[in-house]
């Protein structure tokens, strides 16, 4: 029976035994039948995997990172790098209008008003820098790596995007599970009512216990509406993360399985081999290297080849010549070298030297602390596996008390406050193994992320 049924049946005996304890009843009642969404008994079922799937599609985190790897691998070309030649056109037309007044060796004069002339020019050019210094080598690494390190910017955001959605999804089992425990504790909670209500009838009880019984059942309705009301917001965080409307409503699993055969050996070696921030780091000191390769590839001469193509026609009413057209090919090698630029190339490539020793610290100092980090997270994970259990013996040894405690409070050899004791401590035991069980799967999951192991193909 649904717990609300229990609370309703609840409130009208109370209401007919006790009509001045039933307030926090009636308002338990109304929320939870009023509150209740309407697709509420008929909502899909999400698994974690299915959660994962959207959410890699719709995160909005994981689709912003995707375009700076498409921008990064659009920069990675071989024009970029500066392997190919440039090309350019010219073209141009001018037109005058001069008052001329020319006197020539042989006393000649010309003597021209509003003399007319134009001149229209046109040109292709050819560039192409054959021999940089290897500085467009070491661009096009550069150019390698940046998209390299777009692609795991890219996997560092899906797999904190993975986290945050299954450490959601396994909170919301978590709570449901809860419920459930709350949902058995409400049913005992009813029985002991009814038992009350029986035995005040045949005046073998008190109006004491019913009031306790009422207490007690006001007391766990009230953690059912609560424990509702962040199973509502964490169902709200996951949709956001699955960029959802929040309002979506689905079920998820009724369980989770824990992987107990992790290895802190085989988690390090993949850790050191696949962790997204350590592959970072490392490419950072690779970036470095190939900045002081292209410093140092300034100090080499460069030799440059040109090609060009000219046609000039020009026309004038005054002057030596009225027409005068040309065209022509020019071609060339040039060379370039900086003998002396006030030491500024020095500067940089100590400066580069200093960056590059500076990666290779914050490489070490980000392994040591992944390293540490691992150690910790794994010897939690394995204190709480045998957290676990014992959690799981302590639920077996309170489902039996809570059993015995029944049977003793139905034949009235059990006072109510000594059986609400041995229901409480039932609800804390199962409170507690479910506790565990969720950190066991968030420390599972932290270690697989550790390890770069979370990404979902």
């Amino acid at each position: 029976m649904h717990p609300i049924k229990y609370i309703f049946q609840s409130y009208l005996a109370l209401r007919h035994r006790l009509p001045n304890a039933f307030g926090l009843l009636s308002a338990i009642l109304l929320t939870s039948v009023f509150g209740l969404p309407s697709s509420t008994f008929a909502q899909i079922l999400l698994t974690d995997t299915a959660a994962v799937r959207i959410g890699l599609v719709n995160n909005y985190n994981i689709r912003l990172v995707k375009q700076d790897l498409a921008i990064a691998a659009n920069n990675n070309t071989l024009g970029n790098a500066g392997f190919l030649p440039e090309v350019n056109l010219t073209a141009g037309r001018s037109n005058s209008v001069t008052n001329a007044k020319q006197t020539f060796l042989t006393g000649q004069t010309n003597d021209k008003t509003g003399a007319k002339s134009d001149a229209l020019t046109a040109g292709a050019q050819l560039n192409w820098t054959l021999f940089d210094g290897m500085q467009m080598f070491v661009r096009r690494d550069q150019l390698n790596l940046l998209e390299q390190q777009s692609e795991l910017q890219l996997q560092q955001t899906i797999e904190n995007s993975v986290y945050d959605i299954l450490s959601n999804y396994y909170a919301l089992v978590y709570h449901h599970q809860q419920l459930k425990v709350i949902d058995k504790s409400i049913e005992i909670d009813h029985e002991r009512m009814q038992l009350s209500e029986q035995m005040l009838d045949i005046g073998a009880g008190s109006r004491l216990e019913l009031l306790q019984a009422a207490v007690d059942l006001n007391a766990d309705s009230a953690m059912y509406l609560n424990l509702r009301d962040q199973i509502a917001k964490v169902r709200t965080a996951l949709n956001e993360l699955l960029a959802r409307d929040p309002a979506t409503s689905f079920n998820v699993a009724d369980s989770f399985e824990l992987r107990q055969g992790l290895m802190q050996d085989q988690l390090l070696s993949k850790m050191l081999q696949q962790n997204s921030t350590l592959l970072l780091s490392r490419q950072s000191i690779e970036l470095a290297a190939l900045s002081l390769r292209a410093i140092k590839g300034r100090q080499i001469p460069t030799l440059g080849f040109n090609l060009g193509y000219n046609y000039n026609d020009q026309s004038s009413e005054s002057g030596f010549l009225t027409k005068s057209t040309n065209s022509g090919i020019t071609y060339g090698l040039n060379a370039q070298m900086t003998l002396f630029d006030g030491l500024n190339l020095r500067r940089e490539k100590q400066n580069a030297r200093l960056a590059l020793e500076t990666g290779n610290l914050m490489t070490e100092s980000i392994e040591s602390g992944l390293r540490a980090t691992l150690h910790s997270h794994y010897n939690s994970y394995v204190n709480r596996l045998q957290l676990l259990r014992m959690e799981s013996q302590n639920v077996l040894a309170a489902r039996e008390n809570l059993a015995i405690a029944t049977e003793r409070f139905k034949l009235g050899d059990l006072a109510g406050i000594e059986f609400r004791e041995a229901q409480r401590n039932f609800m804390e035991a199962e409170g507690r193994l479910l506790d565990v069980k969720l950190q066991v799967k968030l420390e599972e999951i932290n270690l697989l992320q550790l390890a770069g192991e979370l990404v979902f193909r």
